[in-house]
């Protein structure tokens, strides 16, 4: 007894820390190495000065854009980062809260230190951009839905397909394929997606009609050049990555060993959903690592699920350990190789290798906020320094 208070003291301890190095990392990191991060801060700076119309990119994500503008424009890059940060976590509290009926605060720390450990979860979400932002609208509408608060859960789903529009399909997915209590009719589920569809997409009216009706910004650029081989194979690679060096082998053989006590897992068939409809939205588009944030989360959700703990510390010490140090088995060559140029994969060759980990990169990257600042104005200034955005009178 007293074992198992002591291993979930230590575990609460350790997220705890983790949660509290993401703040630390949120007040140093500036604003951050996503060359999407200033467009989207513009957005919000355009509104405020002039009143014109902008977007960050294809389709824009308008909730997030006025919400991390703001943070930047009145409060600086501390703030924008440390509710993007904060974002993740209370995400995947809610994302768990949904899937477990009977609150079990050691059982949510469990979770957490599944999820926190991993570094494209945490690292990926220190950052002015929107991955926490959908994940948390998203999580909020699940919650609510499996409460049955049906106009809450309406009102945060689209609230979530205005940050991230391609968190239709996840919706879309966790709408019907849901498991509650009582029975609810197809009909209904198809009339609360519809519902937070149509609230949803009123988000995007400024950009539909800046584009004279036309529907060409929904589709973003796509790393098509070398074909469905090329597509597949960043897929494969990426997936591979995001999931974690380590990780990937040891999944593949444990879930191989315990295929039989997935179909004990409740809501099964909502989780398999969810990280399908990743994959082939990963597939369409295989860009940032991130965009498998869904995939990631429900994946760990399934190995919270198995109970073997021997198994989950196994997870996050392997995560962990890709902190300080990574391991690949490619040398990858890029059109532009220089430091600030667009990281455009050419070609490829089996190189073993071991490279700096994610922390170490992560810290270094926060020089690369450089690249996209061009003069010495008050404004390029203020970037550079992670300062509010907000012109002094």
């Amino acid at each position: 007894m007293k074992s198992n208070v002591l291993e979930n003291n230590i575990i609460v301890i350790f997220v705890l820390l983790l949660i509290s190095f993401g703040i630390y990392l949120s007040f140093i990191g500036g604003y951050g190495s996503d060359e999407d991060t200033l467009p989207m801060i513009y957005v919000f700076e355009s509104k405020y000065y002039s009143g014109t119309f902008v977007s960050s990119r294809f389709t824009g994500n308008p909730v997030a854009e006025l919400g991390i503008g703001f943070l930047a424009f009145f409060f600086g890059s501390f703030a924008a980062n440390l509710v993007t940060f904060l974002f993740l976590v209370f995400g995947l509290i809610f994302f768990f809260l949904t899937l477990n009926k009977k609150f079990e605060i050691n059982e949510l720390f469990l979770f957490l230190l599944l999820c926190l450990t991993s570094p494209i979860l945490f690292f990926d979400n220190i950052e002015p951009i929107d991955y926490s932002w959908a994940l948390l609208f998203f999580s909020l509408g699940s919650y609510f839905y499996s409460k049955k608060i049906f106009e809450l859960s309406i009102l945060f789903f689209a609230f979530c397909i205005g940050t991230r529009i391609n968190y239709l399909l996840f919706i879309l997915a966790f709408i019907i394929f849901f498991e509650n209590d009582s029975k609810m009719y197809f009909k209904r589920k198809i009339i609360i997606f519809l519902c937070s569809f149509t609230m949803g997409g009123l988000f995007y009216l400024p950009i539909w009609f800046d584009n004279s009706f036309d529907l060409s910004w929904l589709t973003a650029a796509r790393p098509t050049d070398q074909g469905l081989l090329g597509l597949a194979s960043r897929f494969l690679y990426k997936t591979y990555i995001a999931t974690g060096y380590l990780v990937s082998l040891i999944l593949f053989v444990i879930l191989l060993k315990y295929f039989s006590k997935l179909k004990r897992i409740k809501n099964k068939t909502l989780i398999f959903s969810l990280i399908l409809s990743n994959l082939l939205i990963f597939f369409w588009i295989p860009a940032e690592y991130s965009y498998l944030q869904i995939y990631l989360i429900a994946l760990l959700y399934i190995i919270y699920e198995l109970r073997i703990k021997k198994l989950l510390y196994l997870i996050c010490i392997c995560h962990f350990f890709s902190w300080f140090v990574s391991i690949s088995f490619l040398e990858i060559n890029h059109k532009d190789n220089t430091y600030c140029g667009p990281k455009n994969a050419i070609s490829a060759k089996i190189k073993f290798q071991v490279e700096r980990g994610y922390l170490s990169n992560y810290l270094k990257s926060r020089e690369k906020i450089s690249c996209w600042v061009h003069g010495k104005d008050e404004r390029s200034l203020k970037i550079l320094e992670g300062k509010s955005l907000k012109k002094q009178k």
